[in-house]
């Protein structure tokens, strides 16, 4: 019998929760919850870190640096640390504290925004060490609704932190969420849902069971409600934690379709044979250039047969048509009213969006890539144009006109394209260095296309003189 039942039918036994009467001089015993509590607690608790990382904010044109608190658990004797993506995925510094309260810097070894998972590495040599204590995964399949866990961590600061209780939901479906103001994560997991408390402060700590297990990474709660805290699964973090120590990222793949589960349309399309409904197709990808069409019913990807009919169904879709190899052929089998036809499509790289803004100081302004929702929200078809997400009071890009404004696209420079944020500055400031007095930057605003000046100032890169 798992450990976990056995502490239940003990707990049972015991007369449920029931404790000795407190008078008298005599002690207590603790119930056989409270010493599984203990154990899990004393298992876990000395591989807790609280982190505090700093980043730059954007903010009207221009870069700030802040700091904020999060949770991890140490993972390995090298010092391995996971915690979540919003916590520490952008960061450019990370200061840990650990359990005995020693300060130690650490690196970020990669983040996968997807899943909201970050990988940091302890520097054991400030500390002179060569190993430290970890904590061990265990697996969500061993949850039931009912069974008690722990969240650890630093809710609002607060470090060393333990709530408990129960698994609500084992697999709870949770819409994606937007991190770093334009990230979507939560892409290809369901959560464990638990009414032990998780507050700002504890994203990134761990979920434990009773036998001491991570069994989740605590991720989300809902601000204004009770007993509501979400965690990743150890499965899901696990994956993600060895394709980040092999190669700093996690490689997915597509072929530029959009699914959704057959819920809403059961009575027109469900059937025995399953299936996902194909909502929409990227204009030029490689499903359209297969021939897949929205409306179509997907019934197999790459000879693994798919089917989502709730919401709760599509992450395991979306997870199994990412982790198929880039640039495989594969066969993706379609009905299309009464036919069922198999196309033939080469799969391509899966892009996270663009994760930090670039700040071009000298024009005052701040840019970023644009992410695949926000390019089909615009209509953009092609891999160009770069968003503009701040405009500093008094910069070149307030004075230009008309003005650029926060949500312009910048689509060209003087008549090339803007492929990437990075390339703007390069395209700007060989034009200064040329003599000219400004840019002309083609923007799309809205439905619109404009053209806008961009003056160059004083104090910016200016021609060299011989002397």
């Amino acid at each position: 019998m798992p450990e976990k039942r056995a502490i239940a039918v003990a707990v049972i036994l015991a007369g449920a929760l029931a404790a000795p009467a407190r008078g008298g001089s005599d002690p207590v015993s603790p119930s056989p919850l409270e010493q599984a509590i203990r154990r899990a607690r004393d298992e876990v608790f000395p591989k807790l870190v609280f982190i505090r990382p700093v980043f730059d904010l954007s903010r009207e044109g221009q870069k700030i640096e802040t700091s904020a608190t999060g949770s991890g658990v140490i993972i390995s004797a090298d010092g391995l640390v996971v915690t979540n993506f919003h916590v520490a995925g952008t960061a450019k510094r990370l200061v840990c504290t650990l359990s005995d309260r020693r300060r130690v810097t650490a690196e970020l070894v990669g983040a996968d925004a997807a899943t909201d998972v970050a990988l940091l590495r302890l520097r054991l040599a400030e500390l002179r060490l060569a190993e430290i204590p970890f904590a061990r995964f265990g697996s969500e399949t061993d949850l039931e609704a009912g069974d008690f866990v722990m969240a650890l961590g630093s809710p609002l600061g607060l470090t060393r932190s333990l709530s408990l209780g129960v698994v609500s939901c084992r697999d709870r479906y949770l819409p994606p969420m937007v991190v770093s103001g334009h990230v979507p994560t939560g892409l290809f997991n369901t959560w464990i849902q638990t009414d032990a408390a998780i507050n700002p402060g504890n994203s990134g700590g761990p979920l434990v069971d009773l036998a001491g297990r991570i069994v989740g990474i605590n991720a989300r709660g809902y601000r204004g409600a009770e007993n509501l805290g979400f965690s990743i699964p150890a499965s899901v973090v696990a994956e993600v934690v060895e394709s980040l120590l092999a190669s700093g990222r996690v490689s997915r793949s597509r072929i530029g379709l959009t699914c959704q589960p057959l819920k809403e349309m059961s009575g027109r399309f469900a059937s025995e044979a399953g299936g996902v409904l194909v909502s929409s197709v990227d204009a030029g990808s490689p499903a359209a250039e297969a021939g897949i069409e929205a409306g179509n019913i997907m019934l197999s990807y790459d000879g693994q047969p798919v089917s989502a009919l709730f919401d709760e169904d599509m992450p395991a879709v979306a997870r199994l048509m990412a982790g198929v190899p880039v640039g495989k052929r594969i066969e993706v089998v379609v009905r299309r009213g009464e036919e069922v036809r198999a196309c033939l499509a080469t799969t391509v790289e899966w892009q996270p969006p663009a994760e930090q803004d670039q700040e071009l100081g000298e024009w005052g302004l701040t840019l970023r890539g644009l992410t695949d929702r926000e390019r089909r929200e615009r209509r953009l078809d092609d891999r160009g144009g770069v968003l503009v997400t701040g405009v500093r009071a008094g910069g070149s890009a307030f004075l230009a006109s008309p003005k650029l404004l926060a949500g312009d696209v910048l689509l060209e420079i003087d008549g090339a394209p803007a492929e990437a944020a990075e390339r703007v500055r390069e395209s700007l400031e060989r034009a200064a260095e040329g003599g000219a007095q400004a840019a002309l930057l083609k923007v799309k605003r809205g439905h619109g296309e404009l053209l806008i000046a961009l003056p160059f100032l004083a104090s910016q890169p200016a021609t060299e003189v011989e002397p």
